[in-house]
C-alpha cells in the first residue's frame, strides 16, 4: 500500500512539474511563431498560431531557457 502510495505521489509530481515546464516552453513557441509569420509574410496581423509541439530534447546549442528554446523553434516554423 505504501509502496502504491508513493508510485502515485512521484508520478503526479513529475507530472505536474514537466507541464509547468511546457507552459514556458509553448508561451515562448507561441510568441516565436507570430513573430516568424510576421516577418516572413510582411503583415502585421497575428495568425492563428498551431497547438504546441512537445518539447524536443535538448543539444549544447540550444538556449537554457524553456521560453526562448520554444521561441526559436516557434520562429522557424512561423518563417515556414
Amino acid at each position: 500500500m505504501t509502496k502504491k502510495l508513493l508510485l502515485i505521489l512521484v508520478t503526479g509530481l513529475a507530472l505536474l512539474s514537466s507541464s509547468a515546464y511546457a507552459s514556458s516552453f509553448c508561451d515562448g513557441f507561441k510568441r516565436g511563431y507570430i513573430v516568424g509569420y510576421k516577418q516572413a509574410n510582411n503583415t502585421t496581423f497575428d495568425p492563428h498560431t498551431p497547438y504546441c509541439p512537445y518539447m524536443p530534447i535538448r543539444s549544447y546549442s540550444d538556449p537554457k531557457s524553456d521560453y526562448e528554446f520554444g521561441y526559436l523553434i516557434g520562429l522557424r516554423n512561423g518563417m515556414f
